[in-house]
């Protein structure tokens, strides 16, 4: 067992997001959740993380002590350099990583750049190099691929699940051809309440 979420509920407000949810997640592979917009993927994502609590419910985890995010927003260091974003998680020490990182994502020429300087699918292969760089147990993914064209996206895809074969990677995607791609399972979440249909 990698992570178990045990009758999870969560609401904001008098607004009911997730109630009574439970999934078994393995160990590791790559699991993708559907779902349309506000049916709670985001909400389970930041309590996954750990930025948000539950209500009530358990989330019981075998191995997973370090995390490391993609999120909806890019989350930049906005007066550091892309390669100074690198370095920000993962120590000067480990500046051979961080390059290579830049380089998998096609940035090896942006090193210098700030985050202003750079267009937004410059940034949003920032953000995934940064987390890929950082590594982890548990890789959460929302909506990574967001804003990158078709062909920008055939060329990372390799360097982020080929590497990530011994973690348990959570991605949210609204992408049903990507999720069938990447992923060893898909889970669609339906409704609000959040709710597994298959």
């Amino acid at each position: 067992m990698g992570i178990k979420l045990e009758n999870i509920s969560k609401s904001f407000g008098e607004k009911i997001v997730i109630r009574d949810f439970s999934i078994e997640l393995p160990d590791s592979g790559v699991i993708a959740m559907m779902g349309p917009s506000g049916c709670g993927k985001t909400t389970l994502f930041r309590i996954l993380a750990g930025l948000d609590k539950p209500d009530s419910g358990r989330i019981i985890s075998s191995n997973h002590k370090r995390l490391s995010a993609v999120f909806q927003e890019d989350r930049m260091l906005g007066g550091v350099t892309a390669l100074g974003n690198l370095i920000a998680v993962i120590g000067r020490d480990r500046l051979d990583i961080a390059k290579s990182w830049l380089e998998y994502m096609g940035l090896a020429d942006s090193a210098h750049l700030l985050p202003r300087e750079m267009s937004g699918g410059m940034r949003r292969r920032l953000a995934i190099a940064r987390a890929m760089a950082y590594g982890g147990d548990l890789l959460l993914l929302d909506e990574p691929f967001a804003g990158l064209d078709a062909d920008t996206r055939e060329n990372i895809y390799p360097y982020i699940f080929s590497k990530n074969k011994s973690c348990l990677t959570i991605m949210i995607t609204h992408d049903l051809d990507e999720a069938r791609k990447l992923a060893d399972q898909v889970v669609i979440m339906d409704g609000i309440p959040l709710s597994i249909r298959g």
